[in-house]
């Protein structure tokens, strides 16, 4: 990595650490709300950088681009107000700045859907001119999308590394993992229904492109190779940045967070909106089919019966299970998915877990359950694993098919609350992706196949454990007890003699 962009890292990480000390203290004790306010004012700064540069590359190929800032709107620049302070600043930045983000024009829609509805939060003027003085001394315009996006994810994970953003944030090492078995390609539509920050998109993003770059541009990023999608047709770059990314989630402040990451990311018009996947009114984006759906859905929580939605396949009040269902649903047939459960869904006893279990079984090819460690997903409490599966085009339960397990047993961290990572730690994954591509091959102690016939006969169960096969050390025959204590008798016996035999020839 160049070494600017190293340095550029260190004082970013420096600087957010700082900004959130300074909302932290300005009363903003929520970390969403913190994020959201230092998004808000990293984007104010990006927003000129990235208009000043798309009128210098207009002036060079021709193409139409007119400045949002045009006009009467050259007051809105961050260069034109940033020198205010006091009160003036903070009407300023409440009272005209964000209604202006609001309502901007030039077919901005998702800068809009950013804005809507938002207000400053920080109400103190020497905080909020502190902070803004932060912001200003970092020169986002000498970084690409990708620097400037990964960025933003540094400051999504410095808030989860505090302790206080885990629920919302799927580990990226696991994400990448569950991205390079799903294989999503170009052409193909991808779908995250509970979408988050975006990880799982913009992985994808990364994943296409990469698998899409001439091998002398491709450059490790971060421990993992990166590359522009530089064989791309430009027919093809354009259906990737516009239409193959799709995303929702019913938190309104989580979708702000994926659309500024998208933005900054580059993917400035990817579909993503606020939106209650399982339960309330139904429409016509219900009915839409993808080719790849890759989620991690709420673990916990209950949905009031009358407002679960009608459309899906398996009735529960459990989130996790009406997640299911809805992504089999949301697949075109041969779609591909990878989703993280939690374990309790794959060996509940309820009606619900078993029915959701043997419509998955009949409607998908189940083609791997990866049992993952406890520790992965500290702030759940819970053991998980990921499940890959195709759509079938004809739904039948199929008592000939198999199905490939893998047991992961450390991800390369700590699996503590302090998720550390490094080379002292167990880590699987690499195992995984190689047996994986091996056309899932069967390797003691890692993985194996069961029969569906089994597992129908096992109440549909789908964890790991209750199908792992006995390693050498379980099939040690243990000596009877009885037959160990009487040689331990046996044995105090003959070492009170030798005892003895010691004693006399020290009289003698």
């Amino acid at each position: 990595m160049d070494e600017k962009v190293l340095q550029l890292k260190e004082e970013f990480k420096q600087k957010i650490a700082r900004l959130n000390d300074y909302l932290w203290g300005a009363g903003l004790r929520d970390p969403i709300s913190r994020i959201q306010q230092i998004s808000f004012l990293f984007f104010l700064k990006m927003l000129e950088e990235q208009d000043i540069s798309l009128v210098r590359e207009s002036r060079l190929t021709k193409r139409v681009y007119k400045s949002i800032y045009t006009g009467k709107n050259e007051k809105f620049r961050w260069s034109s107000w940033i020198h205010k302070t006091g009160e003036p600043l903070l009407k300023f930045v409440r009272d005209e700045i964000f209604p202006f983000m609001e309502n901007i024009s030039d077919g901005k829609k998702n800068i809009k859907k950013m804005f809507h509805g938002a207000r400053l939060r920080i109400d103190d003027p020497t905080t909020l001119k502190n902070a803004l003085d932060l912001i200003d001394e970092i020169d986002f315009s000498r970084l690409d999308s990708d620097v400037k996006g990964d960025l933003y994810e540094d400051l999504l994970n410095s808030i989860e590394a505090a302790g206080e953003l885990g629920q919302f944030l799927t580990p990226r090492h696991i994400i990448r993992f569950i991205i390079e078995i799903v294989n999503p390609k170009i052409g193909e539509t991808v779908f995250d229904p509970a979408c988050g920050s975006g990880g799982f998109l913009l992985s994808a993003y990364d994943w296409i492109k990469l698998q899409n770059s001439e091998t002398s541009q491709i450059i490790k990023y971060n421990g993992f190779n990166r590359g522009p999608g530089d064989k791309l047709s430009q027919k093809q770059w354009q259906f990737l940045q516009n239409e193959t990314f799709f995303g929702q989630d019913i938190d309104p402040e989580m979708v702000r967070l994926t659309l500024m990451n998208f933005f900054l990311h580059g993917l400035e018009e990817s579909d993503i909106k606020r939106k209650d996947t399982i339960a309330g009114t139904e429409d016509e984006e219900d009915l839409r089919r993808y080719e790849i759906v890759l989620t991690n859905p709420p673990f916990a929580g209950k949905v009031d019966e009358e407002r679960i939605k009608k459309s899906l396949p398996v009735k529960s009040t459990k989130t996790q299970v009406l997640f299911l269902g809805y992504v089999i649903d949301a697949l075109k047939p041969n779609g591909r998915a990878g989703i993280i459960l939690p374990e309790g869904t794959l060996f509940g006893t309820n009606r619900d877990d078993k029915e959701i279990r043997r419509f998955l079984l009949e409607n998908t090819l189940l083609q791997a359950v990866i049992s993952m460690p406890a520790g992965v997903f500290h702030y759940a409490g819970v053991k998980t694993s990921v499940l890959i599966f195709k759509k079938k085009i004809n739904p039948k339960l199929d008592a000939d098919e198999k199905i490939w397990f893998f047991d992961m047993k450390g991800d390369g961290s700590s699996l503590s609350k302090a998720h550390k990572f490094g080379a002292q730690y167990k880590n699987d994954i690499p195992k995984l992706v190689e047996l994986w591509n091996k056309d899932r091959k069967e390797e003691k102690g890692f993985s194996w196949y069961t029969k569906v016939k089994d597992i129908i006969e096992n109440e549909y169960v789908l964890t790991a454990n209750a199908y792992k096969p006995l390693t050498e050390k379980d099939n040690i025959k243990h000596r009877d007890p009885k037959e160990i204590l009487k040689e331990l008798d046996n044995l105090d016996l003959e070492i009170e003699k030798q005892k003895k035999k010691v004693k006399d020839l020290l009289k003698a």
